[in-house]
Parts: structure tokens; sequence; C-alpha cells
């Protein structure tokens, strides 16, 4: 497989991931591999070397669903339907596919009590970590429009 084009053609279903993160409808399956803490706020080598971390422990990742939109990010568990993350879209600094591995994401986000760096890393079942990744964007765009919406047209 040579996958030369890059960045110019999005694939359709990205755009029925935009409609859906602003209608609350984009969803992912996912494999939840857990939380690490980090030094950094953002950087891919940092998410990258979470995601590591978070493998050689070995534990099972979680059977789960991602629910992307302008209010936050939400992990359900898929069997127990419990809700793992809840996520407000204001505290993610920063979120990337992996390299190394075509389905992993992650997003680092400030812990509220303990004000350091977590970040979340998941596996795409069906997915491309990148896909993830996009859709996550769409939810800041969105989010940030709403704020400015509601703000109205700000006097900087």
């Amino acid at each position: 497989g040579s996958s030369g084009s890059s960045g110019a053609s999005r694939p359709h279903q990205w755009q029925t991931d935009e409609e859906g993160v602003r209608t609350g409808k984009c969803s992912f399956p996912v494999k939840y591999l857990g939380h690490v803490e980090v030094d950094e706020s953002r950087g891919m080598h940092i998410c990258e070397d979470a995601v590591k971390r978070l493998k050689a422990t070995g534990k099972k990742a979680v059977k789960a669903v991602l629910w992307v939109s302008a209010d936050g990010l939400r992990v359900v568990d898929e069997k127990t339907k419990d809700l793992i993350v809840d996520q407000t879209i204001e505290k993610v600094s920063f979120c990337a596919p992996d390299r190394n591995f075509d389905r992993a994401f992650s997003y680092i986000c400030r812990d509220g009590t303990t004000r350091r760096w977590i970040c979340h890393c998941f596996m795409a079942v069906k997915d491309t970590g990148e896909r993830l990744s996009h859709a996550v964007g769409c939810a800041f765009a969105a989010c940030l429009e709403r704020k400015q919406k509601r703000s109205g047209p700000s006097s900087g």
C-alpha cells in the first residue's frame, strides 16, 4: 500500500465527523488504555511515551466508546455503560495521533485537583488515531465558536 497523499484528500467520513461533533452524535469504538502523569502540557513525543508506558504495564485495555462533542470528551464502558472519563474540552491542552501505532490516539489535560498534566491514551478499534484526533480538533473549534457566540463580538 502506497499512501502518498497526505492532508489534501481528507476522507469523506471526516466531514460526517465534523457534523457529528456539532450535533453530539460523533462516537468511536475504542480501547481505553488508561492514563499516566506526564511532564509537559503538549508534544507528540509526550503522548507517544505515554502510550508506550501504558502498553508496557500489560494491563488490559477497556473496551469503550469515545464520544466527541463541543461539550467535551466522554468515555463510556461498552459493557457496563459506566462513564470512565468525562473531560471538558477547555481542560484539554493537546491531542495527537501516534506515529508508532496507527490506531493510537492520546490527549493531555490538566487534572483539576492535583494541577498536574495527565495523558489519556486510546486505541481506535476501526479507525485511525488520526481520525480521532481530527474529531477532537473539530470539538475544539466547535467549543471555541460556541464561546464566541455566547460572548458576542469581543473588543479584545
